[in-house]
Order: C-alpha cells, then sequence, then structure tokens
C-alpha cells in the first residue's frame, strides 16, 4: 500500500501574519494561538489564526493557550463557513530559538493529533524565520518541516 503524501497550503495573509511574527518576537515571551482552516482529503489548508488574549500565560520560554478567545473564534469559523474552517492546529513563538520543536512541542502535538485523531498543522515562529510541520495521530515525530518558503503565485505556499 503507497502511503498517501500529506500537503499543507499556507494563504498568503497567513504567510504575512508569520513573517511579521518572526521580524518581532525576539527578545518577547512567547506567543501563540490556534490555526483555523479546511480540511481537503489528506490535506489542509490554513486559512487564518487566533492571537494570544488575557487569558494566554505567556512566559519567556512557554506559551500555555488558555484565553477562551481561542475556541470562541475557532466556533464562529465554523459557523460562518457552514462546518468547513476548523481548528487543524497551533502556532506559537520561539523567541529565544530557532524552529526546532522542543520535547514539549512534540509531546503536545502528538496529544493533540491523538484527541483529534486526524492530522494537524503545527507551525513555530522564532526570530527572522518560521517553519511548518504536520503531525499525524501515531507518530512520535512530525513527517514535514520546511522553513519560511518563498510565496508561489499568490496562491499561498505548499509544504510537501
Amino acid at each position: 500500500m503507497t502511503a498517501v503524501r500529506r500537503r499543507v497550503l499556507v494563504r498568503p495573509d497567513v504567510i504575512r501574519f508569520l513573517d511579521a511574527e518572526a521580524g518581532s518576537c525576539a527578545g518577547r515571551p512567547e506567543a501563540g494561538g490556534t490555526l483555523l482552516g479546511s480540511r481537503r482529503g489528506p490535506d489542509l489548508e490554513i486559512l487564518g489564526w487566533t492571537v494570544p488574549g488575557p487569558g494566554d500565560d505567556r512566559r519567556p520560554h512557554a506559551f500555555t493557550r488558555a484565553d477562551p478567545r481561542h475556541q470562541a473564534a475557532a466556533t464562529a469559523a465554523w459557523n460562518a463557513s457552514g462546518g468547513t474552517v476548523a481548528f487543524v492546529g497551533e502556532w506559537h513563538t520561539h523567541p529565544a530559538g530557532g524552529v526546532a520543536p522542543s520535547a514539549v512541542d512534540l509531546r503536545t502535538w502528538k496529544r493533540l493529533t491523538k484527541a483529534n485523531g486526524r492530522p494537524m498543522a503545527f507551525a513555530l515562529v522564532a526570530p527572522g524565520e518560521w517553519g511548518v510541520f504536520l503531525a499525524r495521530p501515531g507518530l512520535p515525530r512530525p513527517v514535514v518541516r520546511r522553513s519560511r518558503p518563498i510565496e508561489h503565485s499568490g496562491l499561498g505556499v505548499v509544504f510537501a
């Protein structure tokens, strides 16, 4: 049986957001939020994001998403799209490091993909760069990683 090659499409407005975070995260506490998007067969399309809220825990080397605004945004996106746009992953910054996932990141991704039972996308943002990862249920490590790519044709960037 041939394995399905999964892809993540990151839309231009999301790319601009991640670029802006990469340009401003140095020296600040970690930040993060959710990634909102659609599932297209085995692929994910990232269409939007949430930003940290007052209920989130932001520390120099840790971010915990706890503000109810993240869930409210995901619910609103779901309702507005007729059930096609949903929570598909998370993003957060590494202001003092690179885009390599930490052991905590890998554990969190494993837990989230297991709970959702579907592949999920994760973005890590560091000063001057960002990367996208795809994690699948049952696998201990992400299967896709590409650092900050060049935009293609105004449609976004595909990570495969």
